[in-house]
């Protein structure tokens, strides 16, 4: 299954960078582009909940709300973009002999 969290921001304590690397840190979740702020696969109820609350504790305390929804997943449903993308490698050009 998959289930994606809508963030709702006030401005509150900790600015939206910040709970972006805790995310990260915390839940191990990033941004993603799309309809929806984050995503996450899950195959049983306690692995759900275990994501949950490490999402839950993650945004304790930052003035943020957010709102969960699981879909089941589609046939042809396009997987989800993390954002920010890896950025592009830049290896040194080699020279040529």
């Amino acid at each position: 299954m998959r289930s994606y969290i809508d963030l709702y921001f006030t401005p509150g304590p900790v600015p939206p960078v910040e709970i972006s690397k805790r995310l990260l840190r915390m839940a191990g979740i990033s941004f993603i582009v799309g309809s929806h702020d984050l995503t996450f696969e899950w195959r049983t109820e306690e692995e759900f909940h275990a994501r949950l609350a490490k999402i839950h504790a993650a945004l304790n305390g930052t003035g943020v709300s957010y709102r969960v929804e699981t879909i089941v997943q589609e046939a042809g449903a396009a997987d989800p973009v993390l954002w920010p993308p890896a950025a592009p490698r830049r290896d040194p050009p080699r020279p040529v002999p």
